[in-house]
């Protein structure tokens, strides 16, 4: 078979592959659909953690959990796939966003995620979830730990 029929051949078989990929949602973007999704996706990771709230960021494909104990989850979308991390408080930096309405931003010192940006409907969801990664606990966290 002549080189440049090879090549045609190869490069149209690919291209149908990425087709039929897409065309049956492979290349869908994951989202969560709810708070029960969010928190069903961080049981399989975490299943002896008991959450004690569930916060959707208003893309849904990001999720803070607030655990019995005062610790944070998190359930990120990347791609089609799920990262789900247990974060103990102080762990990630996190501080509303000055410049964007319900925004805050994540720094996690880590190399395979070390920054984004959580979307909420307003500043007050974002200060509640910056507060969530807070080196302290507020007083109810700590009588829900006891």
């Amino acid at each position: 078979m002549p080189l440049p029929v090879l090549v045609a051949v190869v490069t149209c078989g690919i291209a149908l592959i990425v087709l039929v990929v897409h065309l049956t949602g492979g290349s869908r973007p994951a989202e969560l659909g709810s708070e029960q999704d969010a928190l069903e996706r961080f049981a399989i990771d975490y299943p002896e953690v008991a959450i004690s709230r569930c916060i959707l960021s208003t893309d849904r494909r990001d999720a803070v959990l607030e655990t019995d104990d005062g610790h944070v989850g998190l359930v990120h979308a990347i791609g089609s796939k799920y990262l789900t991390r247990f974060v103990n408080r102080g762990e990630i930096a996190a501080s509303p966003n000055a410049k964007k309405d319900g925004a805050v931003d994540l720094d996690t010192g880590d190399i395979t995620w070390p920054r984004a940006e959580l979307h909420f409907d307003d500043d007050e969801t974002a200060k509640i979830v910056a507060g969530l990664f807070s080196s302290t606990l507020d007083r109810s966290a700590n009588q829900r730990a006891a």
